[in-house]
């Protein structure tokens, strides 16, 4: 069956894609190339690999990072044997000038107090002098890094408890009683452990260590049920009602509105109030698995009981087997659909935490739904027309896109 995607989709997300790949090298306030004292050097270049805060090896560029005003510095001519090359925008995201502060600066309107004409506002700026083109282009790696990780995640967690409610259902998944019993018991320690004692951080890396310490002690419990059930009385095999726990768990999740709860989160978890855009689209993926997990147990249920997958267990088959090859290949459908139309939910969760104001200063000016926050209470809408205008185009045309693709794979 052909899917037909509109071309504009194609191009939008394409547009979103160039941007976020090659964001510092379209908005950047340090110089990609400059020479100083007859040495080349790419300052602007740096960010691309590292973090861009952190403090040069060259003694030439440390000196300029160390400035009180470094946001003049980088852009002054005179710190430097000839002119540098710059990024189209020569502003990176979310930097401003603490000596001129250009609150909501027009549309085209130059920098005030730099010498050159070529540090200009294409898209303006907002209340706090951020150059508005800057979070335009650093907002899509944002929207794509979270639409995109966040669903990865869901979908893990939604495609496995589907698949164990679907296809197993309530009285076909046998498990020794032993097992479950200190698997049920383990389940808090693994928390205690992971939350705990095991400091969540905002890196990838702190991210996977995390949930590797969880399964490390949810397998311990594991491995200690599985010498328990030595013994007669927990040896014995029970059915697991496996359909009604993922189901009663999916339906406890989708009745807490999830922006409530992760903002909850986001106060007693450490980490996003420090900028981590990894913990806030972990967070984002563990709560939006319940539509996944839904399709891919109602399209089981159907597709179990099908002639061909009968016959595959009438020939002897492991129901693992029957499920990898026969079941599950012909179910994914449902989930491409869930994974589309979750990435768009992802980007617009994105953007209300980003304009509620959770990732604290290190957000501002780098995401969609910072720009919306308007510390000048006394500024009228519609006279800063441009910090809302162009972020909002920029959600409403990544949701659209988004949704016209589970559109046209549901047809």
């Amino acid at each position: 069956m052909s899917v037909k995607i509109p071309r504009p989709v194609f191009w939008i997300l394409g547009a979103l894609l160039f941007l976020a790949v090659f964001r510092d090298l379209l908005a950047n306030g340090r110089p990609l190339c400059c020479r100083i004292d007859g040495v080349t050097y790419f300052p602007g270049l740096r960010s691309m690999l590292t973090n861009p805060d952190r403090p040069f090896s060259e003694k030439p560029l440390r000196d300029i990072q160390l400035m009180s005003d470094q946001f003049e510095a980088w852009k002054n001519p005179s710190n430097f044997d000839e002119p540098p090359v710059y990024a189209p925008v020569p502003f990176s995201p979310g930097e401003f000038s603490s000596r001129n502060q250009l609150r909501f600066g027009y549309p085209g309107k130059s920098h005030p107090g730099l010498s050159s004409q070529k540090f200009v506002h294409w898209l303006g700026t907002d209340a706090e002098g951020r150059d508005v083109a800057a979070t335009i282009i650093s907002g899509a790696r944002i929207a794509l890094l979270t639409g995109s990780l966040a669903m990865v995640a869901a979908l893990l967690i939604g495609l496995l408890l589907g698949t164990l409610a679907g296809f197993w259902g309530d009285d076909s998944l046998f498990v020794r009683r032993g097992v479950w019993l200190l698997c049920l018991c383990g389940l808090p320690f693994a928390w205690f452990y992971t939350v705990t004692v095991h400091q969540w951080n905002g890196t990838p890396g702190g991210i996977l260590r995390s949930v590797a310490v969880f399964f490390g002690v949810m397998l311990l419990f594991f491995a200690s049920g599985r010498w328990l059930s030595r013994l007669k009385w927990f040896s014995v095999e029970t059915a697991l009602p496996v359909d009604m726990l993922v189901m009663r768990t999916a339906e406890v999740f989708s009745s807490i509105p999830r922006l409530i709860v992760l903002v909850v989160l986001a106060v007693a978890i450490r980490g996003l109030s420090d900028g981590s855009v990894w913990l806030m689209t972990a967070l984002i993926g563990v709560f939006s698995w319940t539509g996944v997990a839904k399709f891919v147990r109602a399209e089981l249920l159907r597709v179990r009981a099908l002639d061909y997958v009968t016959a595959a267990r009438g020939l002897g088959l492991s129901p693992l087997r029957v499920l990898t090859r026969h079941a599950l290949p012909n179910a994914m459908r449902p989930v491409y659909i869930a994974f589309a139309f979750g990435a768009a939910s992802a980007v617009l969760l994105e953007a209300y935490l980003s304009f509620l104001g959770f990732g604290g200063a290190a957000f501002r000016g780098v995401s969609w739904g910072s720009l919306f926050i308007n510390e000048n209470s006394a500024a009228n809408p519609l006279d800063t027309w441009w910090v809302t205008i162009f972020p909002g185009l920029m959600i409403f045309l990544t949701v659209s896109a988004l949704n016209a693709i589970g559109e046209a794979l549901g047809e």
